[in-house]
């Protein structure tokens, strides 16, 4: 009983200081410069003979209904039938859990020391290897750079505008006064339009220029210090054509963000209806509206079923050498360009799958979480964070139409094996004391439906923050239902982890922050 309370003690000290003292705004975290990773709460267990996997049994995943125990779940007495079921008292907020639980088939958890992958041409060629093998790259600015054919279209259609006396086209200064602007007319002038284009004819070559370049980094351009300067950037965007498509392929390195890759396959669609662009989307956060393909059409829009997706993904995966990694979360996904004009809806394009991939380490997986990681707490210089390792896809029949790889970490070094963790008893029973710190004033209902046990990479923000840990933690997956302005509204993101606790220590990580 004693360690209960000491346990939620020290809990609520942590919710105090990954909210940033939310009860108390006034109040700032105070981080002391350090030199080492603290690894304190990090034990090597002693009880070695609950981790024995039991004799002439098979190994599998836990499920209900398992012939034989998980072993780590024996040790952490996780009930037997993987699910578990309870009201927290919480206020005027209900605080269920009626969830199903994940946790590794293993019988040990370590926690070891990470870094950011070095992102250097080393890298960048295997990178290009591996999506584009030896095609050709062609400078982005370049290849996109306005014809006379298509200047001249456009200046066709501006002038067609004029003469109909439509002084906005596209709905910037509509959007504008909505918006409550009390000068909606800055936003747009068409006659300002056409003289853009006009000047653009006359710069504009005859055919596209392709002009070859080699991916990487300019190395004439000056080296800033993140420290000096957290808006300092580096980058590079070329286009490949590919399988009588074409690719963009950029990558930079930011502020928080020391690495972010992405191949994408462009719209074909006139540049002139797709001022904004196009990009993939959630099916599900548009299956609602009366333009989004029900789910039959999008499965054969798709043509593939999403085990094939993520065998055309794995190929990628293998090429990049990721080998420790694993898709761990696949979802319908769409595309739409959003166009020009403001007041038209988006126009659908296609349907795919987007595949989430993450880490292993001797079978203990890093959770698939959606926060990108990188806040900066009040009060906090920006320039000292470190955003989240994340590895997607999104495929269909037609194959690759978008990658992103970002923040890859280095495995430095094993700190601690077999460590102790606190009972899933004693998770749950931190859970309920700190969950109800999180919710808002609006909120109705939290309804959990999945805890996980997994890898979260934290860092110190007293240290240098490209030096991290990756520790066993809890999350805790589900729904929150909450009023605004009168009206009910649910979030209900599988890939949203409503609590982050530490399962070594039991204290609160935030998914923003990354401690």
């Amino acid at each position: 009983m004693k360690r209960i309370f000491l346990l939620l003690f020290l809990t609520m000290l942590s919710v105090c200081i990954a909210a940033g003292c939310r009860k108390e705004p006034e109040k700032h975290i105070h981080v002391q410069e350090k030199t080492e990773l603290n690894t304190d709460s990090y034990q090597k267990t002693d009880n070695t003979e609950n981790a024995k996997e039991p004799d002439n049994e098979p190994s599998g995943s836990l499920s209900s209904g398992s012939a034989r125990r998980n072993a780590l779940a024996e040790r952490l007495q996780v009930p037997e039938t993987n699910t578990f079921s309870r009201e927290f008292p919480a206020g005027n907020v209900q605080l269920s859990c009626q969830a199903r639980i994940e946790i590794p088939d293993t019988d040990q958890v370590s926690v070891c020391k990470v870094s950011q992958k070095p992102f250097d041409q080393d890298w960048i060629d295997r990178v290009t290897h591996a999506f584009f093998g030896d095609l050709p790259v062609y400078d982005s600015a370049r290849y996109h750079q306005p014809t006379k054919e298509w200047a001249c279209e456009k200046l066709r259609r501006l002038r067609e505008f004029q003469t109909e006396g439509l002084t906005d086209p596209y709905g910037h200064i509509a959007s504008s006064r909505a918006g409550g602007s009390k000068n909606p007319e800055i936003v747009y002038s068409l006659e300002k339009d056409i003289e853009h284009w006009e000047q653009v004819y006359k710069e504009a070559p005859e055919t596209v220029e392709k002009v070859k370049v080699s991916p990487g980094f300019d190395p004439s351009a000056p080296e800033s210090d993140p420290a000096d300067d957290v808006f300092a950037r580096s980058d590079f965007s070329g286009i490949v054509e590919m399988d009588g498509h074409v690719f963009e392929y950029f990558f930079k390195k930011s502020g928080p963000s020391h690495m972010e890759i992405r191949v994408s396959r462009e719209s074909r669609r006139n540049p002139d209806e797709t001022w904004f662009g196009y990009d993939w989307w959630p099916y599900m956060s548009f299956s609602g509206n009366g333009y989004v393909p029900s789910p039959e059409i999008a499965g054969r829009i798709a043509g593939i079923p999403p085990s094939q997706a993520v065998q055309m993904a794995d190929r990628y995966m293998e090429q990049l050498g990721l080998s420790d990694f694993s898709a761990k979360y696949t979802e319908k996904s769409i595309s739409y360009c959003m166009p020009e004009d403001l007041q038209a809806e988006w126009i659908f394009t296609d349907i795919g799958y987007k595949i989430i991939y993450t880490r292993n380490i001797n079978g203990f997986p890093i959770t698939y979480e959606a926060h990108p990681g990188g806040g900066v707490p009040f009060g906090h210089s920006p320039s000292n964070t470190w955003a989240n390792e994340s590895v997607e896809f999104y495929v269909n029949q037609d194959g690759l139409q978008k990658a992103v790889i970002r923040n890859l970490y280095k495995i430095e070094e094993t700190l601690a094996d077999n460590i102790e963790l606190l009972t899933f008893p004693e998770i749950m029973e931190i859970f309920g004391q700190a969950m109800p710190l999180y919710l808002s004033e609006n909120t109705d209902k939290i309804t959990i439906d999945r805890i996980t046990l997994g890898y979260a990479r934290i860092y110190d923000p007293g240290m240098d923050s490209t030096v991290g840990l990756l520790v066993p933690v809890w999350d805790f997956f589900g729904t929150n239902k909450f009023t605004v302005d009168g009206e009910s509204r649910t979030q209900d993101d599988p890939a949203h982890s409503l609590l982050t606790i530490n399962a070594a220590d039991g204290t609160v990580i935030s998914r923003d922050y990354g401690y």
